[in-house]
């Protein structure tokens, strides 16, 4: 029972690309090690450089929110001191706050006639305009009111 085994064996055949120094190989896999990390920096770069920008938008966003949320409650206040004292007709600033925003009060006599045509007395606009510095630029807001103080 002697059997003949063929035993072939597939060598692929040797080509000059297969006789690469070990040497080389790991040359080649540096420089992609390389690649990948300045890659990876350039986008770590990008992603700080976008918080950075997000952030001081953000602060700004806030800073702009509290400034108009204070000249809404000093308008508030404006306006209700004027309807209880005696108003004369010119404009003036008001010192208020911390200074950082300025106020500025305007108070106009209108002429107005009801429908009897009768004329209107002690008949006032009360403007108010507040200005101020925010993020590089100049902000402004404004209210106005009208208010009949009677004679007395």
């Amino acid at each position: 029972m002697n059997t003949l085994r063929t035993i072939t064996l597939n060598h692929p055949p040797t080509t000059p690309v297969q006789r690469r120094l070990p040497g080389r190989r790991i040359r080649r896999n540096a420089g992609f090690v390389l690649w990948e990390m300045m890659l990876a920096l350039m986008i770590f770069c990008v992603v700080a450089v976008s918080l950075t920008n997000a952030l001081r938008q953000a602060i700004d966003t806030v800073v702009m929110l509290r400034d108009e949320a204070q000249t809404r409650h000093e308008f508030e206040n404006l306006l209700a001191e004027s309807a209880i004292t005696k108003l004369k007709p010119g404009r003036e600033d008001v010192p208020i706050g911390d200074g950082r925003i300025h106020y500025e009060r305007e108070v106009v006599r209108l002429e107005s006639k009801t429908l009897r045509n009768e004329p209107v007395t002690n008949l006032f606009q009360v403007t108010l305009r507040a200005s101020w510095q925010a993020g590089g630029q100049t902000r402004t807001s404004q209210a106005a009111s009208v208010f009949y103080q009677p004679s007395s």
